[in-house]
């Protein structure tokens, strides 16, 4: 299995991750072939690497270039720059986009605006820190909008889904951060165009370097005030809140005086990662820096990732007690109902499946003033925690829904499907453990018992004869 361990002890940001993968050898040029790929308007973008040096560490400098629409003539979109980003490139106006760490005395998670013009710029920029990231472009978009844009994009399906699901996240943490619906929620900054670089960017990039599992340190978030849309808000930020509460990352302890944690890094952390102190068990292949516009002394503003091939030994490497088996956090959510109908009960069911619940219980229990009643119980991933929460209070009678995050062993699961004679399959859920052993078989039932009505066989002969026949093919 090849894995890979972040290591964020100064933070994280979209464009550091995006460097320090660069610098773990993911080839740039085939990288920005990619990129071009992005259903964006044609020359509304270009990117650049940089060599750059954080308290005597070398790193990598992952720029975005944002171009106006009204000068986009000698840079196409996706073109890559190797040259220092002051030049002057016979643009009439260009603007360079730094992301990542800021310090108490600047205005935006560092950034650094070099305008190359020979007029006043005609565009504006609108910064929103602590919640979503940065639009430069000048528009709005909805979650819908930038799915839509990932999914026309002739990209690979592994980094379309890792993008959909980085977004997804994001955008649940930054509806809850203003109390809508994720729907109606409008991405001022989130939908600009550096950002969906960073975010499709980094899942190009994961799927590139074939990075099956990986892990992060626990995440500094810095401290200080950053200025958002409506004022001044504490770092961290609501949004990255959000996103450290639903999936469990744990927050390290740090003095640093400025924002460490960018909600774009906290979101692709969030989605991909599970959180370790301590390094998994591996050979090492590669290790790479990535590097933030903050240049302090006395550390290096830098996020690293170390690639390798996981070691068979008893530790695990998922941050759980078990070798054998991948461990993942999950939410579970419960609510005590005594008044609420069987009839309610099995339509808020179907509806939290449909929300997307991983599995939904209804336990009997005696309660109060010696009144039946029920606990409804939902497993989901943390990011559709507060999704499936709203559906069990709109949906039932309860006034309040507990929650909280834990984690489980999980073995692997697909579905083979096993031939009965005369042209008939059924399908068998398998499950298997780290080694590729099956663990677990479970012929699927409506599959058998369709099988069994038409043939006039008993249900149990089935499921025997769809094991048997199972162990014959493997």
């Amino acid at each position: 299995m090849k894995v890979a361990y972040f290591d964020c002890g100064f933070g994280a940001a979209g464009d550091m991750l995006l460097g320090a993968m660069i610098d773990a050898g993911l080839p740039f040029d085939k990288f920005c072939a990619e990129l071009r790929k992005l259903a964006l308007p044609p020359g509304s973008f270009a990117v650049e690497l940089k060599g750059v040096e954080r308290c005597s560490l070398a790193a990598k400098k992952f720029n975005v270039l944002i171009e106006p629409k009204e000068s986009h003539e000698h840079e196409r979109d996706g073109h890559s720059h190797e040259h220092d980003q002051t030049k002057e490139h016979g643009h009439e106006h260009k603007q360079a986009v730094d992301h990542a760490h800021a310090d108490e005395n600047s205005h935006s998670h560092g950034h650094s605006h070099e305008h190359v013009h020979e007029h006043a710029p005609s565009h504006e920029h609108t910064h929103e820190h602590g919640g979503l990231d940065h639009v430069h472009d000048g528009g709005e978009r909805h979650l819908s909008e930038i799915l839509q844009i990932i999914e026309n994009s002739p990209i690979s399906a592994n980094a379309k889904q890792l993008a959909s699901r980085i977004f997804c996240r994001l955008g649940e943490a930054e509806a809850k951060v203003h109390g809508v619906d994720v729907e109606d929620i409008h991405f001022h900054e989130v939908g600009a165009i550096d950002a969906i670089i960073d975010i499709v960017g980094f899942a190009i990039a994961y799927d590139m370097l074939a990075i099956e599992h990986s892990q992060v340190s626990p995440l500094p978030v810095g401290s200080g005030l950053v200025k958002m849309r409506h004022g001044l808000f504490p770092v961290p930020g609501p949004a990255v809140i959000n996103l450290l509460q639903s999936s469990g990352l744990p927050v390290a302890n740090s003095s640093f005086k400025h924002e460490c944690l960018t909600p774009t890094g906290a979101a692709i952390l969030s989605t991909v990662a599970t959180p370790s102190v301590n390094m998994p068990s591996m050979r090492i292949t590669a290790s790479g820096y990535g590097a933030g516009t903050l240049d302090p002394n006395g550390f290096p503003n830098v996020c690293r990732i170390i690639i390798g091939e996981a070691l068979s030994t008893n530790e695990d490497y998922s941050g759980s007690g078990s070798s054998s088996f991948e461990s993942e956090i999950i939410a579970v959510l419960e609510a005590n109902l005594d008044d609420s109908s069987p009839q309610l009960l099995s339509f808020a069911m179907e509806q939290l499946f449909q929300a997307g619940a991983l599995d939904v219980t209804v336990t009997p229990v005696v309660m109060k003033k010696s009144r039946s009643g029920h606990i409804l119980s939902v497993i989901c991933a943390p990011a559709d925690r507060f999704k499936l929460e709203e559906v069990m209070l709109r949906q039932t009678s309860t006034l309040g829904v507990r929650s909280h995050l834990c984690e489980r062993l999980v073995a692997r699961r697909e579905w083979q499907n096993v031939s009965l004679g005369n042209g008939d399959t059924v399908r068998v859920k398998l499950g298997r453990d780290r080694q590729g052993k099956i663990v677990n078989a479970q012929p699927e039932y409506e599959d058998c018992a369709e099988y069994a009505t038409k043939h006039n066989m008993p249900l149990k002969q089935v499921i025997a004869k769809a094991l048997a026949n199972l162990e014959g093919e493997n």
